[in-house]
């Protein structure tokens, strides 16, 4: 659970938000029973200037510095691995992250080339110290770190000016790119109640930023709009007003791997369409993950996984596509990392 305060004019819009027609009526393929399960589980109440917010999925807001919720956290964890409770022969985040950006690889067989003269952050110290917010930084910061540092590796990020995102959580990577690089516009397509927990957290960081939310789109969003605003927040049923040729990077993190096969052939088109020429497009999903439904009683062992090789991928360039050797280190589910430049 965690709490935010908005001003009066904030509050009034994002109410609209949350009782607009738009908020309620989702198309019904926008969801897999994965997602109408814990889409159902993200909770938000709003008392007086005070947005409470509460979810699993795609909640990853950290803990503020400082805090005793944080500091609880972290005792609970150390007891857990003192007493023998939380045993892993996988490491930490912390010391994921610093094996992997302080390798030095020569191997010819590995096409991703991390440049360690654009990276913003080596190790975990120097997280903590360029993370600008006060908050601490949990494992999805950490993770968002090592994504830039791929991505600024092959993109000059700070001269990105339209960015948009299918499925951003809480917005932890949106908050780093907008911070760090100054982008102009970034754009993140949700669910609705993803975007509950989104919406208030990044308006929390960016206090002066100009925000569109769905319910105050008009029928379409052109490069005016990119250039008026820091913040544009769509659902699923208005992907079709963006124009075409707008974006110069698109990414997707885990969430396709929580989707069907019919959404995410309808998103790479999206992504096909709005994306400018020799834009690019960095994916990163499971391997595999059968999370098509959470249903009591289902038969979890004879469902049928949702696979990274049979993404519908359109002929583009491949920059790199290999197991990310970063989750292979912190978990036994491998992840594919994907980063195409957009022909047309």
């Amino acid at each position: 659970m965690i709490k935010f305060k908005l001003n009066d004019q904030f509050k009034k819009r994002f109410e609209n938000f949350l009782s607009s027609e738009l908020f309620f009526n989702q198309p019904e393929h926008s969801k897999t029973d994965y997602w109408r399960y814990h889409s159902k589980q993200i909770k938000y109440s709003i008392n007086k200037s005070t947005v409470t917010l509460m979810g699993k999925s795609g909640n990853y807001i950290p803990e503020k510095k400082n805090s005793p919720t944080f500091f609880l956290k972290s005792a609970k964890t150390f007891i857990k691995k003192l007493i023998g409770l939380e045993k892993s022969n996988k490491l930490s985040y912390q010391s994921a992250f610093e094996k992997i950006m302080n390798i030095e690889s020569d191997n010819l067989f590995d096409k991703l080339k991390i440049d360690k003269k654009k990276i913003i952050a080596q190790s975990f110290s120097e997280c903590k110290k360029q993370f600008p917010f006060n908050y601490e930084v949990n494992e999805q910061i950490i993770k968002s770190y090592y994504h830039i540092n791929i991505l600024n590796s092959y993109i000059e990020l700070s001269k990105t000016k339209f960015i948009a995102e299918i499925g951003a959580g809480n917005g932890n990577l949106m908050a780093l790119l907008k911070y760090h690089f100054k982008t102009k516009c970034i754009i993140n397509i949700d669910l609705p109640e993803t975007l509950t927990l989104c919406i208030p957290f990044l308006e929390n960081l960016f206090p002066d930023a100009q925000i569109l939310l769905p319910n105050e789109i008009g029928q379409k969003i052109s490069k005016n709009d990119l250039l008026s605003y820091d913040f544009i927040f769509l659902t699923p049923s208005q992907i079709d007003i963006l124009e075409e040729n707008l974006v110069e990077l698109f990414i997707n993190t885990d969430s396709f791997a929580e989707m069907n096969m019919s959404q995410i052939k309808e998103y790479i088109n999206l992504i096909q369409k709005v994306s400018i020429k020799d834009s690019f497009f960095f994916c990163c999903n499971r391997l595999e993950k059968k999370s098509n439904s959470v249903s009591e009683g289902q038969n979890f062992e004879n469902m049928k996984p949702i696979k990274f090789s049979d993404y519908p991928f359109l002929n583009n360039e491949i920059l790199f596509s290999e197991i990310c050797k970063f989750h292979s280190l912190v978990q036994k589910d491998l992840l594919y990392l994907r980063l195409e430049k957009i022909k047309k």
